[in-house]
């Protein structure tokens, strides 16, 4: 967002005014150049220099005395480049660099820069007033009566997303509005966090979701500890659209622990796919990426009897993850086993039944075999 920091629109048109009044006091045309300038400013002088007018009569001398003090003032006004107004704005900042180191969480730190024009004549300035999420601008304050030059207090403070060395920069305008023209300029600014005694550890270095089933989440539970003495803080994000995890941000106290629940959601995804994805864990304990590799069920179709998977059985791990659709397979085939046994049975049944249906026909004569 940027906001005005300067303006000038009453200085301005005395500018233009003096302007153009110097240049037909020196018989130059408004855009003249420093050399035709200069050139004018000479050939006056010898025309009304009072060694040219010795002879003259009083009151000729009185005027080309009078004349040649105006030439000298218009002169040494269109000899200064912030006074014309066809030359572009330009800014100077100094310090045009800025470090702030070690901020801790929540702690503000300022410094001031000093925003100067030394180009043509403008009327607006503005700055960016909040670059990032850590520096804002939280003070102006004019040095001289004119607009510029400005005193400009810039603040950084400590947030828990700034976990290692961020930079910015800082954008500065100035604009003539009744020339349209303009300049900008940049503070570069830096920040770097209080590094804390703090350590990050976590209990799993990949995870695998094999065979599974498709419209279908998959869950599993991992560790994140602090081994230091200091609080750690952080954030994690994911890199795929199935993957997803249950804590965005990170604050933990010295020496100890939290879980987080990483998520493998198969709805619309295709048939037999292989995929690796990444849970990222940045800290300013250290930082960690956790590789989670899927595979789903060429099948596609989730099986009968199923269940998710958990850290807290102590059967189960990341590399596990088969165990939850074995069970399935299993019933599967019990059952094609025994449709196979029943099948059998009938067909053994019908086949006696049939000996049985002909000795009992031969004994009667109706049917003989020879």
């Amino acid at each position: 967002m940027f906001v005005t920091i300067a303006t000038w629109n009453c200085e301005e048109v005395k500018t233009l005014m003096k302007w153009e009044e110097a240049c037909r006091t020196l018989g130059v045309t408004e855009k003249a150049t420093p050399l035709e300038i200069k050139e004018q400013y000479l050939y006056k002088v010898q025309l009304l220099h009072p060694d040219k007018t010795i002879d003259k009569p009083e009151k000729i001398r009185q005027k080309a005395e009078e004349e040649l003090g105006g030439v000298n003032v218009a002169y040494k006004f269109l000899s200064e480049e912030k006074n014309n107004p066809f030359t572009p704005p330009k800014l100077e900042i100094s310090p045009s660099t800025i470090f702030f180191s070690d901020v801790a969480i929540n702690q503000k730190k300022t410094t001031d820069i000093v925003v100067k024009s030394v180009g043509g004549p403008y009327t607006n300035c503005w700055i960016d007033n909040s670059p990032a999420p850590w520096l804002v601008v939280s003070g102006i304050k004019a040095t001289t009566s004119e607009a510029l030059p400005l005193l400009v207090t810039l603040e950084a403070q400590g947030i828990p997303s700034v976990i290692q060395q961020e930079r910015c920069s800082v954008l500065v305008k100035l604009r003539n509005e009744k020339t349209g023209l303009s300049c900008e300029s940049i503070i570069n600014v830096e920040i770097a966090p209080l590094l804390l005694v703090t350590k990050l550890r976590v209990n799993k270095n990949k995870l695998k979701f094999n065979n599974i089933p498709a419209n279908t989440v998959r869950r599993y539970t991992i560790d994140i500890f602090n081994n230091g003495s200091d609080t750690l803080h952080g954030y994690i994000k994911t890199s795929a659209h199935w993957l997803s995890a249950s804590k965005n941000e990170l604050v933990l106290p010295k020496r100890t622990m939290t879980h987080c629940i990483i998520s493998v959601d198969t709805e619309n995804l295709i048939a037999g796919l292989r995929d690796t994805a990444y849970v990222s864990i940045c800290t300013n304990g250290g930082e960690f990426t956790l590789p989670v590799e899927l595979q789903i069920d060429k099948r596609g179709k989730a099986p009968v009897s199923s269940y998710s998977m958990s850290s807290r059985n102590p059967k189960a791990n990341a590399y596990g993850s088969m165990q939850t659709i074995a069970p399935s397979m299993q019933i599967k085939r019990n059952s094609g086993l025994n449709i196979a046994l029943w099948l059998f049975l009938v067909i053994m049944v019908l086949v006696l039944a049939a000996i049985i249906t002909l000795l009992l026909l031969n004994e009667k004569g109706v049917i003989s075999i020879f």
